[in-house]
C-alpha cells in the first residue's frame, strides 16, 4: 500500500510546488524537482493573453493539450513559424529556438521541462519577439485565417 508524503517530505527530497497566477490571467501549477525537471498544468483565462516570449538553452519543454487549442509561435532564421496544437496534440520546442504561444479560452495544457545538467533558471527572455505577437491575432490564426509563416518580420 503506498504511503502518503508531506509536503514537507517531498521537500526535503527536492521536489516543491509552486502555484501562480500569471499577468495574462493564466492559471499555473507546478511541481518543480531540484534537478530543474518540472511539471506544469496550465489553465487558460477567459481573456489570456500571449505568454512571454523566451527561449530554453538546456531545458526540453514537452506541451500536451489536454482541451482547446494553442497557438505556437517560432523564430528561426528570421522567419515566423505559427501553428495551432489542439486537443490531444503535442509540441515539442527546441533548444535556443525564441518561441511564444497563446492558449485560448478554456484550454487546459500539460508542460513537461526536463534535460541532464539543467541550471537552477533557463529561462531567456526574447522581448523583441513579444512585439511581433502582439501584432497577430490569435482568433484568427485559430480559425485557420492566419498566415503559417512570416519571414523578414
Amino acid at each position: 500500500m503506498p504511503r502518503p508524503l508531506s509536503p514537507r517530505q517531498a521537500e526535503d527530497l527536492g521536489v516543491s510546488t509552486l502555484h501562480e497566477e500569471m499577468d495574462n490571467g493564466e492559471l499555473r501549477f507546478r511541481l518543480r524537482a531540484r534537478d530543474g525537471s518540472s511539471y506544469i498544468r496550465t489553465q487558460s483565462a477567459p481573456h489570456s493573453g500571449w505568454q512571454n516570449s523566451h527561449l530554453h538553452r538546456f531545458v526540453h519543454e514537452l506541451n500536451v493539450i489536454q482541451q482547446g487549442a494553442m497557438v505556437v509561435v517560432e523564430e528561426r532564421e528570421g522567419a515566423l513559424s505559427i501553428r495551432v496544437i489542439r486537443t490531444g496534440e503535442f509540441y515539442l520546442c527546441p533548444l535556443n529556438v525564441p518561441h511564444n504561444s497563446y492558449m485560448a479560452p478554456d484550454t487546459v495544457a500539460h508542460t513537461v521541462k526536463y534535460g541532464t545538467d539543467l541550471p537552477q533558471a533557463d529561462w531567456v527572455p526574447c522581448p523583441h519577439l513579444d512585439e511581433v505577437c502582439r501584432t497577430l491575432d490569435p482568433e484568427a490564426i485559430l480559425k485557420g485565417e492566419g498566415s503559417p509563416s512570416i519571414s523578414n518580420f
